[in-house]
């Protein structure tokens, strides 16, 4: 289901009529919600993660079902269940960046290294992934992800 919902997505952004009006401001603007989504998770910031993320967002886990709006992405990623994960690297490689006027797309191949721990139990790992992300600009100019989804090529 995921892999025919990325291909429809993908497919639509690339279907586009070639839009001049995505600027290098644009493609700027996208490169610097990147590094704040990586910094945020380095950093461990809650916050900067979620606040690049529109209201409505929908992240899509590897191997899972959809998680929509910005209390159930909050969930999954920070559960108040006493679990503690420390991010050690994370590591991405921009694939391709396309956008129009009003709707963006990267691809991203991306290595993250980190520990997980909830209670007596303790998981390290390592995963290699491929992401795809889908952004949209506001009325006013400012550019937010609408749609995450990855898949884990080590699992």
């Amino acid at each position: 289901m995921r892999v025919v919902l990325l291909i429809l997505i993908v497919g639509l952004v690339a279907s586009c009529t070639v839009d001049n009006s995505f600027t290098q401001s644009d493609t700027q603007e996208i490169n610097r919600i990147r590094r704040d989504y990586v910094n945020g998770w380095l950093a461990n910031d809650r916050e900067t993660v979620l606040g690049l993320f529109t209201a409505d967002a929908t992240i899509i886990p590897s191997g899972q079902y959809p998680l929509t709006g910005q209390e159930e992405i909050e969930k999954y990623w920070f559960p108040n269940d006493n679990s503690e994960t420390t991010i050690h690297s994370y590591a991405v490689e921009l694939i391709e960046l396309q956008g129009t006027d009003s709707m963006a797309y990267t691809i991203e191949k991306g290595v993250l290294n980190f520990t997980y721990t909830n209670g007596d139990f303790t998981m390290t790992k390592e995963s290699t992934s491929h992401a795809t992300s889908v952004y949209r600009k506001s009325k006013e100019g400012s550019w937010k992800i609408v749609s995450r989804m990855w898949t884990s090529l080590n699992e």
